[in-house]
Protein backbone atom coordinates (compact mmCIF):
# COMPACT_ATOMS: atom_id res chain seq x y z
CA UNK A 1 0.00 0.00 0.00
CA UNK A 2 1.24 3.48 -0.93
CA UNK A 3 1.48 5.95 1.50
CA UNK A 4 -0.74 8.11 0.13
CA UNK A 5 0.01 11.34 2.52
CA UNK A 6 3.42 10.93 0.78
CA UNK A 7 1.81 10.49 -2.32
CA UNK A 8 -0.28 13.85 -2.50
CA UNK A 9 2.60 15.99 -0.78
CA UNK A 10 4.71 14.17 -3.66
CA UNK A 11 2.41 15.12 -6.40
CA UNK A 12 2.58 18.57 -5.24
CA UNK A 13 5.83 19.23 -5.46
CA UNK A 14 5.98 17.81 -8.54
CA UNK A 15 3.87 20.32 -10.03
CA UNK A 16 4.86 22.78 -8.47
CA UNK A 17 8.85 22.15 -9.44
CA UNK A 18 7.46 21.55 -13.23
CA UNK A 19 5.33 25.42 -13.30
CA UNK A 20 8.89 26.64 -11.56
CA UNK A 21 10.66 24.85 -14.24
CA UNK A 22 8.33 26.00 -17.44
CA UNK A 23 8.40 29.24 -15.49
CA UNK A 24 12.15 29.50 -16.24
CA UNK A 25 11.99 28.38 -19.76
CA UNK A 26 14.12 25.27 -18.56
CA UNK A 27 12.24 21.81 -20.41
CA UNK A 28 12.06 19.21 -17.36
CA UNK A 29 12.19 15.82 -18.50
CA UNK A 30 8.56 14.16 -18.10
CA UNK A 31 8.37 10.75 -16.46
CA UNK A 32 5.38 8.14 -17.72
CA UNK A 33 2.30 7.74 -16.32
CA UNK A 34 3.70 4.52 -15.64
CA UNK A 35 6.97 5.19 -14.14
CA UNK A 36 6.29 8.09 -11.73
CA UNK A 37 5.72 6.78 -7.98
CA UNK A 38 2.21 7.35 -7.63
CA UNK A 39 1.95 5.28 -11.76
CA UNK A 40 4.14 2.11 -10.27
CA UNK A 41 1.87 1.98 -7.45
CA UNK A 42 -1.71 2.30 -9.80
CA UNK A 43 -0.28 -0.08 -12.11
CA UNK A 44 1.83 -2.52 -10.09
CA UNK A 45 -0.96 -2.94 -7.13
CA UNK A 46 -3.80 -1.04 -7.13
CA UNK A 47 -5.97 -1.36 -10.07
CA UNK A 48 -5.91 -4.81 -9.53
CA UNK A 49 -5.59 -5.10 -5.75
CA UNK A 50 -8.46 -2.48 -5.07
CA UNK A 51 -10.68 -2.97 -7.56
CA UNK A 52 -13.55 -2.47 -5.59
CA UNK A 53 -13.13 1.02 -4.64
CA UNK A 54 -14.48 3.22 -7.99
CA UNK A 55 -11.91 5.70 -7.18
CA UNK A 56 -8.68 3.93 -8.41
CA UNK A 57 -10.55 3.70 -11.79
CA UNK A 58 -11.62 7.34 -11.79
CA UNK A 59 -7.57 7.99 -10.12
CA UNK A 60 -6.12 6.21 -12.70
CA UNK A 61 -7.62 8.08 -15.81
CA UNK A 62 -7.42 10.97 -13.96
CA UNK A 63 -3.26 10.40 -13.45
CA UNK A 64 -3.19 9.30 -17.22
CA UNK A 65 -4.56 12.91 -18.53
CA UNK A 66 -2.48 14.48 -16.08
CA UNK A 67 0.77 13.24 -17.63
CA UNK A 68 -0.50 13.40 -20.91
CA UNK A 69 -1.76 17.62 -20.02
CA UNK A 70 1.57 18.16 -18.77
CA UNK A 71 3.32 16.41 -22.27
CA UNK A 72 1.37 18.95 -23.84
CA UNK A 73 2.33 21.64 -21.72
CA UNK A 74 6.34 21.32 -22.29
CA UNK A 75 5.40 21.02 -25.80
CA UNK A 76 3.63 24.65 -25.90
CA UNK A 77 6.04 26.38 -23.69
CA UNK A 78 8.85 24.80 -25.99
CA UNK A 79 6.90 26.32 -28.98
CA UNK A 80 6.81 29.79 -27.12
CA UNK A 81 2.90 29.42 -27.03
CA UNK A 82 2.50 30.53 -24.07
CA UNK A 83 -1.19 31.60 -24.09
CA UNK A 84 -2.15 27.50 -25.10
CA UNK A 85 0.69 26.72 -22.59
CA UNK A 86 -1.33 28.67 -19.79
CA UNK A 87 -5.05 26.95 -20.72
CA UNK A 88 -2.95 23.78 -20.21
CA UNK A 89 -1.49 24.52 -16.91
CA UNK A 90 -4.97 25.26 -15.50
CA UNK A 91 -5.76 22.47 -16.86
CA UNK A 92 -3.17 20.37 -14.84
CA UNK A 93 -4.00 22.49 -11.82
CA UNK A 94 -7.60 21.09 -12.19
CA UNK A 95 -6.31 17.33 -12.69
CA UNK A 96 -3.98 17.77 -9.63
CA UNK A 97 -6.96 18.48 -7.58
CA UNK A 98 -9.05 16.21 -8.74
CA UNK A 99 -5.79 13.75 -7.88
CA UNK A 100 -5.49 15.01 -4.61
CA UNK A 101 -9.15 14.46 -3.61
CA UNK A 102 -9.40 11.18 -5.53
CA UNK A 103 -6.42 10.07 -3.02
CA UNK A 104 -7.94 11.17 -0.28
CA UNK A 105 -11.67 9.83 -0.76
CA UNK A 106 -9.83 6.26 -1.38
CA UNK A 107 -7.85 6.75 1.76
CA UNK A 108 -11.16 7.24 3.82
CA UNK A 109 -13.11 4.44 2.24
CA UNK A 110 -10.36 2.35 2.49
CA UNK A 111 -9.27 3.20 5.97
CA UNK A 112 -12.77 2.86 7.52
CA UNK A 113 -13.44 6.35 8.43
CA UNK A 114 -16.77 6.46 6.70
CA UNK A 115 -18.03 3.34 9.45
CA UNK A 116 -20.34 4.53 12.21
CA UNK A 117 -19.26 3.18 15.51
Amino acid sequence: MIDISKARLVHLRWLLQLEKKIRHESAPALESCRTCELGKWIYSEALEKYSAYPEISFLEKRHRHFHETADILVKLFGQRNFVEAEVALDELKRDSQDLIFMLTMFEYRYTGFNETS
